[in-house]
């Protein structure tokens, strides 16, 4: 021995080292082999034994370490043995029955076991039964690989969700689409009386349109941006009217709104532009305003009037009235009419999320 504290060590023992080193080998949870410089097996822990379902040592002392391996695995056991005999720790993780045919996984260490003098006689092999933990492993690449199936099966059935809902908004907007053209068709063919009507049914067609096609280029095919959607229906307004409608929005962001809101907010819009170019005064433009409030938004309809609004008989119970409300309880909102140095404010407070 080189080193003096290994020396004292082994004058404890008082020449009982060889019955101290079986006890340690033996009270090893691996699976612990001696092996000869050829590759014999020369020594296996009882525990050892265990593990692999060995009845007796006799029966494979003397066997060649690797040839105790399925056939595929040799070549590994071969140069893990040389490796050792040269010095060097090897590690490694491997599938190898028992004697009796059970699969299990083995962690192995091959080391060598060197003399006084420093020379390699001798190489000791720890396998470690990590089944266990293998087959756990196993089990959750399996899931997670399954997860993956379920995720990409899940993910191409919502691209083709939406592609096929993306399909009907732009059928259903170009239906719509069609329907407003009918009626301005049949509006140039009718009576001022009638034609007034089939014009407001066309505005109220398309705007319905308007949010369909919106939807063909949103990200999400359920939500809309109403800030841009709003923006571009005001322009149509100020050529159909023939009257500037200008639109303007302080909200932080495009507001998002689910497609059924956003069209039944077009569709107030519509008609309190409609009312505001119909019943107000002068050519001054007809101002939309969106902001965000501390309780949802407010949208504001403002014309130049000449008198306030009639507190009751036909202004209230006219049909764009009546849908204006029935499409502000839609919303969760209200409507409210102010008249103030002529001027007439139309002001929707509706809450922007379902």
């Amino acid at each position: 021995m080189r080193d003096s504290g290994d020396r004292f060590a082994l004058s404890l023992m008082g020449g009982f080292e060889a019955d101290f080193l079986l006890s340690i080998l033996n009270a090893s949870q691996d699976c612990v082999k001696l092996i000869e410089a050829d590759g014999a097996l020369s020594f296996m822990n009882e525990n050892g034994m265990c593990a692999l379902e060995i009845d007796a040592f006799h029966t494979v002392a003397g066997i060649r370490w690797p040839e105790m391996w399925p056939e595929p695995m040799r070549p590994t056991l071969e140069d893990a043995l040389h490796r050792a005999r040269s010095g060097e720790r090897v590690m490694f993780e491997a599938e190898c029955p028992t004697a009796k045919g059970t699969l299990k996984w083995w962690h192995v260490s091959v080391l060598p076991i060197r003399t006084a003098d420093g020379r390699i006689h001798k190489m000791l092999a720890a396998s470690r039964d990590i089944t266990e933990r293998v087959l756990r492993e196993r089990e959750q690449r399996e899931y997670a690989a399954a997860l993956e199936r379920e995720l990409a099966e899940k993910s191409e059935i919502l691209t083709q969700r939406d592609f096929l809902m993306r399909e009907v908004d732009h059928r259903v907007k170009n239906s719509l689409s069609q329907v407003a053209s009918i009626l301005r068709l049949q509006a140039r063919r009718s009576p001022d009386t009638v034609r007034e009507a089939l014009d407001e049914a066309a505005r109220r067609v398309a705007s319905i349109a308007r949010v369909h096609e919106q939807l063909q280029s949103s990200s999400d095919f359920r939500s809309i941006p109403v800030v841009p959607l709003l923006q571009r229906l005001c322009a149509e307004f100020s050529l159909s009217f023939g009257r500037p409608v200008r639109f303007s929005a302080t909200s932080e962001n495009d507001l998002p709104m689910l497609s059924e809101r956003a069209s039944a907010l077009c569709i107030i819009v519509n008609e309190l532009v409609a009312n505001a170019v119909r019943h107000g005064s002068g050519s001054d433009p007809v101002t939309v305003d969106l902001q965000r409030t501390a309780n949802g938004a407010a949208l504001r309809v403002v014309n130049a009037a000449s008198a306030p609004r009639p507190p009751g008989g036909e202004a209230e119970q006219g049909l764009g009235t009546l849908i204006c409300e029935t499409y502000a309880t839609t919303l969760a909102g209200a409507l409210d009419w102010q008249f103030a140095a002529g001027k007439m404010t139309a002001t929707l407070t509706f809450s922007p999320q379902a």
